[in-house]
């Protein structure tokens, strides 16, 4: 055996290869991505004329978000992708590749390449291409947070939780719970530039809003999803306190909202606790029948043992 031949330890299965190359190449394909959307982001909010929150405040709807929350919640979200990226090219722990590869993989460098083309399409006003790509990047994220179930928060792996699981959700929370219903009643024309236009399309953002805060609502308290709970909250936040003006140049225009939406906004708020409130003490109350079904198994174990040494002992005799 000549120096230069491999020794045991370093010889690589097939399937430790594959494995090497699909991380290699998430390596390559998602910080690229993140800076793509990030880029793309950042022109058509700044550097384009009406950009992101100009269009948004030319075209209000009765989803109109609070356009500071929306920045603070973008901004933390592409800082915990930042992080994300950091994982990915400094992962040592078979564990947290595992999460990477199997729970996240390419379909997060396409989720970004798609926000990009979102940023693009709203920016030319082009409503309908816009909506499209949010409904198929929302997709794509709910099928990622489908994967990621298989590889649970835990606090024995803080990094994971807050650089991949976190971002994956807040990502999700904000296209499936905002974004494509808003982006929808423009693309729908449903403005509010008017009292009456306020009230003709009420009862249409109560459904939208309703429909998927409860979706989300059952599905995080089943789950017991805290990190989709507080981003959900977040949101509702973002939601309550915008004032979407008839006229973008004039602060005395702003329209409040209509009750009906008010309340429903109110209730979803409450909703969320309490849907994992109650998920939480579903599951212990679970984990407590079966440690008292366990007991009892073991003692009535034990009581057919005895009875059967006492029958031995009396055979015996």
């Amino acid at each position: 055996m000549s120096s230069y031949d491999p020794t045991p330890d370093e010889l690589i299965t097939p399937l430790q290869f594959r494995e090497s190359m699909k991380l290699v190449r998430l390596q390559i394909a998602i910080p690229i991505s993140v800076l793509v959307a990030m880029g793309a982001n950042i022109v058509c909010a700044l550097a384009i004329k009406p950009g992101l929150s100009g269009i948004n405040a030319l075209f209000p709807t009765l989803l109109s978000p609070n356009a500071t929350m929306v920045g603070i919640y973008w901004a933390v979200l592409y800082l915990l992708q930042v992080g994300f990226c950091l994982v990915l090219l400094l992962v040592r722990k078979d564990v947290t590749k595992e999460t990477l590869i199997n729970g996240v993989g390419l379909r997060f460098a396409i989720s970004n390449w798609l926000q990009a083309i979102w940023a693009v399409f709203f920016t030319l006003q082009f409503f309908w291409g816009a909506e499209i790509v949010l409904i198929l990047n929302a997709i794509i994220l709910i099928s990622i947070h489908f994967t990621l179930l298989y590889y649970p928060v835990t606090l024995r792996r803080p990094i994971d939780a807050i650089f991949i699981h976190a971002p994956m959700t807040m990502f999700l929370a904000i296209l499936f719970e905002l974004d494509w219903l808003h982006n929808g009643f423009v693309a729908l024309g449903w403005f509010i530039k008017t009292e009456t236009a306020r009230e003709k399309y009420t009862w249409q953002a109560v459904a939208a809003v309703a429909a998927v805060n409860v979706i989300t609502a059952v599905w995080a308290g089943v789950k017991r999803l805290y990190l989709l709970t507080a981003a959900s909250l977040y949101l509702l936040f973002t939601l309550l306190f915008s004032s979407p003006r008839s006229n973008p140049t004039l602060p005395t225009t702003a329209l409040p909202k209509p009750t009906p939406l008010l309340v429903t906004l109110i209730i979803c708020l409450v909703l969320h606790p309490i849907a994992l409130v109650a998920g939480v003490a579903w599951q212990r109350t679970r984990e407590r029948e079966g440690r008292i079904r366990l007991e009892e198994e073991v003692e009535r174990a034990e009581e057919i043992e005895r009875e059967a040494d006492r029958e031995a002992r009396i055979r015996g005799a």
